[in-house]
């Protein structure tokens, strides 16, 4: 009996022993996703956006025109004073001859668009640059000449006024003087060149004589409606 009893006990722990090690369906399924998802995606998006477009608009804003395209325009008056109690008017048409060309030297009674004194003083006037050198399109207006007496006479180009025409019968007069040559002995003082953009016909510019040299008396001057208003 007792035999029976422990071949019993054998059979039931080998039984057990055998099913422990049966697979169970479903079962030891290694899931260690160990899916690394390292999305080290570098989105260092160092997208260089140094706008440096320089935009410097150092634009230029020159405002002046050519006095020839004022608009209206249609004749400018040179004041020069040679004796008398008044000065003499020269009107030029815009478009004429005399304003559209500097005439070569000699200046002479027959080669000028203005005559002081018949034997000696003579004057051109053109269109130019601010510093007196000729420009069809140039802002500024010149008289430039030539004055054969020194001391004791008076000095020569006296110019009272520069004025602009135009069709409503307005008047403008030069603002500034842009430049100037004064030369001899009989000049007037340089604070007195003003005289000539004072509105006033009754005072003038004495810029001297031009004995014993090649260089012209000269007067340039400005306007707010082409050079504009005086910084």
């Amino acid at each position: 009996m007792k035999h029976l009893i422990l071949i019993a006990i054998l059979f039931a722990s080998a039984l057990s022993a055998c099913e422990s090690n049966s697979p169970v369906p479903g079962g030891d399924t290694d899931t260690d996703t160990d899916t690394d998802t390292d999305t080290d995606t570098d989105t260092d998006s160092d997208t260089d956006t140094d706008s440096d477009t320089d935009a410097d608009s150092d634009t230029d804003t020159d405002t002046s025109s050519p006095v020839i395209e004022l608009p209206g325009l249609e004749s400018i008056t040179f004041w020069e004073r040679t004796g008398g109690d008044a000065p003499t008017e020269y009107e030029f048409t815009v478009d004429g001859p005399e304003l559209s060309v500097r005439l070569d030297d000699p200046l002479t009674i027959d080669n000028s668009d203005i005559v002081g004194v018949p034997s000696s003083e003579f004057y051109d006037v053109y269109y130019s640059d601010e510093d007196g050198s000729f420009n069809l399109d140039g802002s500024y207006l010149t008289i430039s000449g030539v004055f054969g007496s020194a001391l004791p006479a008076g000095p020569g180009l006296n110019l009272a006024e520069i004025g602009l025409n135009f069709a409503d019968s307005y008047t403008e007069y030069g603002n500034y003087v842009a430049s100037y040559v004064f030369l001899g002995d009989n000049a007037y003082e340089e604070d007195t060149v003003d005289q000539c953009i004072d509105s006033d016909l009754q005072t003038h510019t004495g810029m001297g004589n031009t004995v014993g040299s090649v260089d012209r008396l000269r007067l340039t001057l400005g306007f707010e409606s082409t050079s504009g208003p005086v910084e």
